[in-house]
């Protein structure tokens, strides 16, 4: 039996796979032994049936390798290629239009945007390499060094301490500072999203106390975007890890009742809303720059004196359906390279261009949610859900924003925004869902309930 197996492993190239495949063909060639043995025949003779019974070690393996070694979603990675060098060129074409954009020199300007779109695309590749699966072992601990890592930013805002860290604020937000560059630590906040997914995973089977838990890990992160402030971005993290918790008790992930604990959380959810709205008109929840930029979307009467917003309608109002509009953006417009990128897209290049910016997109969120319900591994679907949504809900806002559809606020659109943490952000959760399509025929052991691996071969072999 111990020949058998080794040379059938010496057939499968994949090292992680090993474990559980000798696992279950131990197990199996015991079963049938066992079997034999009650047929009455003798240990040893049982032994030897069994294992002929298993078929020919190399063709078992050379089977079993075709099966389980890692997947590459080639058609992703190409899709991400072309989006890197259309969001290049995009940034190029813009730094074309001004001697200064965003208080940078033209060439700095292009330099950056490559440097972003290369480290995000860097990034990817390696997330994609690395083994999701690691995440459900160490989730929470994931997840502590994550919050404490917010927490003393936090602190090392509040105090000016500036340690190990450079920090600055910029029209009330606050950022990390790294040389002359500054990131979006709200940004980065979405990083958790696969984090909590595997919290939720490690709390499966645990009840009521996972659910308070699973709440506590909510809550967090949310209350951190919250006072960076950014009440946009808590509120969209909050309805993302809510939407996960939610798949995970209705997947029975901790043997609850279902609709007893969904109707009190989102009849809560529901409510959140009146009370924010409440506490807003009363002055005590929002900054008083938030307040007032509420108050303008609210309010009909006052939105000729929201500038940002204005400038938005007009542009919008004289972009064409293909080519240029000739509205002069650059001076006028603050972050047409970023936030408002979509806008500058209508105006340069016609609504058409900026409307097919955004099927790309959803084109990369509709595969990545297909790979990730696409998973039989728990884990693997609820991380990859998390990302795409994460993705598609970044695209939703950025889309609204531009479209007045939503108060202005700091916002990107994936992987087009000039904005360091935006890119960043997207191309690691992208790597996140390549890394679920990749390890998905590849069993670990603590994934729950083993698949049969010599089921799905004889499945095949029929």
């Amino acid at each position: 039996m111990e020949e058998y197996i080794k040379v059938l492993l010496e057939q499968i190239r994949c090292k992680k796979a090993h474990p559980m495949i000798e696992e279950e063909i131990r197990n199996h060639i015991e079963e049938q032994t066992a079997a034999n043995m009650e047929a009455g025949m003798a240990k040893e003779q049982a032994v030897r049936e069994a294992v002929l019974d298993m078929g020919d070690p190399v063709e078992t393996g050379v089977a079993l390798d075709g099966i389980h070694r890692p997947q590459i979603a080639w058609d992703m990675i190409l899709l991400m290629a072309v989006i890197s060098l259309i969001s290049v060129a995009i940034h190029i074409v813009i730094s074309m239009g001004a001697e200064e954009i965003g208080a940078q020199s033209q060439h700095l300007y292009v330099m950056r945007s490559i440097e972003y779109v290369g480290i995000g695309f860097l990034l990817m590749l390696i997330v994609y390499r690395l083994d999701y699966s690691i995440l459900g072992k160490y989730g929470k601990l994931c997840a502590f060094v994550f919050l404490a890592g917010a927490l003393f930013f936090t602190w090392n805002m509040v105090t000016s301490a500036q340690l190990v860290i450079g920090t600055s604020s910029v029209n009330g937000q606050s950022y990390i500072s790294m040389g002359a560059m500054l990131l979006s630590p709200k940004n980065f906040t979405f990083l958790y999203v696969p984090v909590y997914g595997a919290v939720l995973y490690q709390y499966r089977k645990t009840g009521w106390k996972g659910i308070i838990g699973a709440l506590l890990f909510l809550a967090v992160p949310v209350w951190f975007v919250w006072h960076i402030p950014c009440v946009c971005a808590a509120v969209q993290l909050l309805v993302i890890l809510s939407v996960m918790l939610t798949a995970a008790v209705i997947k029975d992930w901790f043997l609850v009742p279902k609709k007893i604990f969904l109707s009190m959380y989102w009849g809560m959810m529901l409510l959140l809303p009146a009370a924010i709205t409440f506490l807003a008109v009363n002055g005590r929840l929002f900054a008083p720059y938030q307040q007032m930029r509420i108050q303008m979307f609210l309010n009909g009467n006052s939105r000729e004196s929201d500038y940002i917003g204005r400038m938005l309608s007009e542009y919008l109002a004289g972009s064409r359906i293909f080519g240029n509009s000739e509205m002069e953006m650059a001076g006028h417009l603050p972050n047409y390279y970023s936030d408002y990128i979509l806008t500058f897209l209508s105006g340069y290049f016609g609504i058409a261009a900026a409307c097919a910016i955004c099927i790309l997109i959803c084109v990369i969120a509709a595969k990545a949610f297909r790979i990730s319900f696409g998973q039989s591994n728990q884990l693997g679907m609820m991380i990859g859900m998390g990302c795409s949504l994460t993705l598609f809900s970044n695209t939703v806002i950025n889309v609204a924003e531009n479209f007045r559809l939503l108060p202005t606020t700091e916002s990107f659109l994936p992987f087009f925004s000039h904005n360091g943490s935006g890119i960043i952000v997207s191309y690691i959760l992208i790597g996140f869902v390549l890394s679920v399509y990749r390890y998905k025929n590849i069993p670990v052991s603590f994934h729950g309930e083993p698949r049969s691996l010599l089921r799905v071969r004889r499945k095949e072999n029929c």
